[in-house]
């Protein structure tokens, strides 16, 4: 399984302090690592969604060591790994656009992109709108650089340093086994998953917070590794990245829809509004039919029995 890269120890009788030291410790530093390839310019993608992928891991690790941790460092970290994650929203969603944008233009399979390249007005109207996502995309990697040179000033790896030296102070009343605290710590984590899941979500926003739920827990069960045998593991972890990636196509269309609607309201926008109204009804025609997709996925029984799974498993390590 792809995220057992992540998991640091399988020995669940290792010391939890130990256990949170080298889970942090290379957490942190991926987003150390990632962080500069993402400032750069826009010809890979990959990176800036690496990156935000390395701070919502990042901030699922503190999480769930929350406890072992000095207060005040660790919600310094917290705060800088939230603002990163934001500073980097802009270009991934840009990035996201342009390629399915241009993938669909190329191919031709979008009714949106067969009446833009019906004309030579279309064909334009299409080059106008790939140049000003292109000039979009450079300008959006600027509030990353602002943030590495921010954090390269505050000393990000002397600070994590720091932070891992404040736990280690603290051993003497942490002790314990990882198993024993990851029993503990987890189950009121799966509890607040599904106090989410069983709500009814009916808004766009509804249903982004939810899918970023299930990644804070699919980020958490990495980390929480022991707790479940292999085949229980991967049997939730699988359903989790489904839920991700089913929600993933709703977001996805929802958000597109949402900015041309907003750039064909631009002053600038006369000379290809036409263009963008037409993508906004495609994408808003796809986001409605993935929300139906996922809506059919995520029924009662699925999400029961994802439930029984997580309680089942934690009750039996737990006797």
């Amino acid at each position: 399984m792809k995220s057992n890269k992540w998991i640091v120890s399988d020995a669940g009788a290792t010391p939890v302090v130990t256990v949170a030291d080298r889970t942090l410790r290379k957490r942190l530093l991926a987003v150390w690592t990632i962080l500069p390839r993402a400032c750069e310019p826009a010809d890979d993608p990959e990176q800036v969604h690496q990156l935000r992928v390395a701070t919502r891991r990042a901030l699922a690790a503190l999480k769930a060591f929350d406890k072992l941790l000095p207060v005040k460092r660790r919600e310094w970290f917290e705060k800088q790994l939230r603002r990163l994650r934001r500073a980097a929203g802009e270009a991934r969603d840009l990035d996201v656009l342009t390629s399915r944008l241009a993938h669909d233009l190329q191919r031709g399979t979008a009714r949106a992109s067969r009446s833009m390249t019906s004309s030579a007005g279309g064909r334009t109207a299409r080059g106008r709108l790939m140049a000003m996502l292109s000039r979009q995309r450079v300008v959006s990697r600027q509030p990353i650089r602002d943030r590495y040179e921010k954090l390269m000033e505050a000393d990000w790896s002397k600070r994590t340093e720091r932070l891992l030296e404040g736990m280690e102070r603290g051993r003497s009343r942490k002790r314990g086994s990882f198993a024993v605290y990851a029993r503990r710590r987890f189950r009121p984590i799966v509890g607040h998953f599904f106090a989410a899941a069983d709500r009814r979500m009916q808004t766009a926003e509804e249903l982004h917070a939810f899918r970023i739920e299930g990644k804070k827990i699919r980020y958490i069960l990495e980390i929480f590794a022991t707790v479940f045998p292999e085949r229980v593991r991967t049997r939730c972890h699988a359903a989790l990245e489904e839920l991700q990636e089913t929600l993933g196509d709703f977001t996805d269309h929802a958000a597109a829809a949402d900015r041309f609607h907003r750039w064909s309201r631009e002053d600038n926008a006369s000379t290809h509004r036409a263009v963008l109204e037409r993508l906004r009804r495609h994408e808003q025609r796809l986001a409605n039919r993935a929300r139906k997709d996922f809506a059919k996925w995520w029924d009662d029984n699925r999400r029961l029995s994802l439930r029984r799974t997580f309680d089942r498993t934690l009750r039996r390590r737990s006797a």
